[in-house]
């Protein structure tokens, strides 16, 4: 965590830090860049088995192609979008001016019948962990 704080301290906005991340972590990434004139930072957490659970962060709209979303709710007045697809599972949401967009994805797309080892509610409570 303290490789993310000094990551964050870098950016012109402050976003809110997860308190809870429900894979086992291996390894922490940062990346700081601009597009189309937004400053965006992403933490990607790897697991031992390669899963991916990546959370950007822009203090305006983050352009992800969606396939078929709906809507969540995340806290009390706070929604966001979610999807799930044989590839991913994400979720996004703005507070305080801040974008926030969950993606996480399995080493390996799972068989039909098996399901990607983070569930939807874990999603929505890694997002809760964000605002408490």
């Amino acid at each position: 965590m303290e490789k993310v704080s000094s990551a964050v301290e870098q950016l012109d906005f402050q976003p809110e830090l997860p308190e809870y991340i429900p894979v086992p972590m291996i390894s922490v990434v940062t990346d700081i860049y601009q597009s189309e004139g937004s400053e965006l930072m992403d933490l990607s957490f790897y697991t031992p088995d390669n899963d991916l659970l990546t959370i950007q962060f822009s203090q305006g709209e983050i352009n992800t192609p969606w396939i078929d979303p709906g809507d969540i709710s995340i806290l009390g007045n706070l929604d966001g979008l979610y999807e799930n697809n044989r590839f991913s599972k994400k979720l996004t949401w703005t507070k305080d001016g801040v974008t926030y967009l969950m993606t996480y994805r399995a080493s390996v797309a799972p068989e039909e019948d098996n399901e990607q080892s983070v569930t939807r509610q874990q999603l929505v409570e890694v997002a809760r962990s964000f605002h408490s």
